[in-house]
């Protein structure tokens, strides 16, 4: 694989892309206002966790995924390989009584309601600001 780079040698970064799973649309929009506030990224929204394998096919990467279920129907969903594969931080937004579990994988919870901060601050380290 051949890795691009600018004309003065520095790699290209490559656009980050965001999975957002909200069934409230205007929650959905403010998240991807948010996450598209940062700078150039794609931001993929979808109401349903059906959805996700049919969006991210053709998809090698997600920089985050920040989704609207609780720690234990994440698990359930098949969704934290489909997930781990692209290397995605997970960012869950329900489940408030499940932290210490979601922090115990590695994943995060975003506590509603969230303003746009703390929306930021759930993203990698590499992201911010592209």
């Amino acid at each position: 694989m051949t890795n691009r780079v600018e004309a003065d040698g520095k790699p290209v970064r490559a656009t980050p892309v965001f999975l957002v799973l909200e069934t409230d649309a205007l929650i959905a929009t403010d998240i991807a206002d948010a996450l598209s506030a940062q700078g150039p990224c794609r931001v993929v929204m979808v109401k349903k966790p059906a959805e996700i394998p049919v969006v991210l096919d053709g998809i090698a990467h997600v920089t985050a995924a920040l989704l609207e279920m609780r720690y234990g129907e994440f698990l359930d969903s098949g969704l934290p390989e489909l997930l781990g594969e692209r290397g995605a931080r997970i960012v869950l937004t329900a489940g408030e009584l499940d932290r210490d579990k979601i922090a115990d994988k590695g994943w995060f919870l975003l506590i509603r309601p969230f303003t746009d901060i703390m929306i930021r601050r759930m993203l990698p380290p590499a992201v911010p600001p592209f």
